[in-house]
């Protein structure tokens, strides 16, 4: 099997590789030179294009790859020499003579006409690939033109660099749904369907989950004071209940190793608060009710050499036998709504 380091075999096996992957790679190897196509010198660009000057049908698109030096110094100059888009040569754009002329002085070891034609051909080539990289969103991404990814945080809603960095996942994450982001309201489907691709996990969402209010101090009922009117302003208590403010995110049945990580101190557990939050926008409250897989659901064992150590409330349960369903016990609140009992 051939281990070559991928910029070796470059050099040393250009022809197995497509033009456009190749100088990728030049400009991941030269990356403190300039790209090409744009307004730097062409010795100062990642690599010169030159063509090859022949009446014979090429067999790939790179003829050859080598370093040039430059002058006297130590840099080196990576030059190109391409099978298409030529002043001369089978695929070039001047009449034939001009490529028997060319061929001729080169066997006269005279190689300026060559070089001059080569001027106008590395300016072509620097462009058609500036051309294909333009509309390649990988490429620009990888070079870090950021261009396109804000257009889509755009859509997103995440269009400006105060808007990002909020949340507690990457807001490149995101960018995969930009479109069911950008549709107004934001739908349960496209909650269930983000959570479920950005986990691997099956979401479900309960709308109009009812839940207590707790009354502020200027709402409460005092008598002879404000809020006593009966039928109209006065309420027993200090809180309401509320139908329609808040929904519930079933996540699963999922396997232990996931239910974990959606625990309060598990990797996934503020991310998915975030990505909940950011759908459901802060005039929705809601909880997460995990569903544990039965075959999942683990016996709690009591002793410091346990693999699974048991907390309480999260991870143990009272199991003598396996289970029959899923389990469902687990609803993780919020502080807020927590308080309100």
């Amino acid at each position: 099997m051939d281990r070559k380091p991928l910029n070796q075999k470059l050099f040393e096996e250009p022809y197995s590789f497509e033009f456009f992957q190749a100088v990728r790679l030049l400009e991941k190897i030269f990356r403190e030179r300039k790209p090409v196509g744009k307004d730097a010198l062409p010795n100062d660009e990642i690599v010169r294009f030159r063509s090859r000057i022949a009446m014979d049908f090429p067999a790939s698109e790179i003829q050859e790859i080598r370093e040039m030096p430059v002058g006297n110094t130590e840099e080196v100059r990576v030059e190109m020499i391409v099978n298409f888009m030529g002043m001369a040569g089978v695929s070039g754009v001047l009449p034939t003579h001009y490529t028997e002329l060319v061929l001729d002085r080169i066997r006269h070891r005279d190689t300026t006409l060559w070089s001059f034609l080569d001027i106008f051909t590395h300016r072509a080539v620097s462009l058609f690939y500036r051309a294909w990289a333009k509309y390649r969103f990988p490429v620009t991404y990888e070079r870090g033109d950021r261009d396109f990814t804000s257009n889509i945080f755009d859509f997103a809603g995440l269009g400006t660099d105060g808007l990002r960095g909020r949340m507690s996942l990457d807001d490149e994450a995101l960018l995969p749904y930009a479109g069911m982001i950008s549709q107004r309201p934001h739908s349960t489907i496209a909650i269930e369907n983000i959570i479920s691709d950005h986990y691997g996990v099956k979401a479900k969402v309960v709308q109009f989950f009812g839940q207590w209010l707790r009354l502020g101090e200027e709402d409460l009922t005092k008598l002879g004071r404000d809020n006593s009117q009966l039928g109209q302003s006065a309420i027993i208590g200090s809180r309401i209940w509320d139908q329609q403010s808040k929904i519930r995110v079933r996540i699963g049945p999922v396997s232990y190793k996931q239910y974990q990580a959606f625990l309060p101190n598990g990797s996934g557990h503020k991310s998915l608060r975030s990505i909940i939050k950011f759908m459901a926008g802060y005039e929705f409250d809601f909880d997460v009710q995990l569903i544990l897989a039965a075959k999942q659901v683990p016996s709690t064992i009591l002793t410091t050499k346990a693999l699974r150590k048991p907390a309480l409330g999260w991870t143990s349960w009272l199991k003598t036998k396996p289970f029959d369903n899923d389990d469902e016990q687990m609803v993780l609140q919020t502080a807020e709504q927590a308080a309100v009992v």
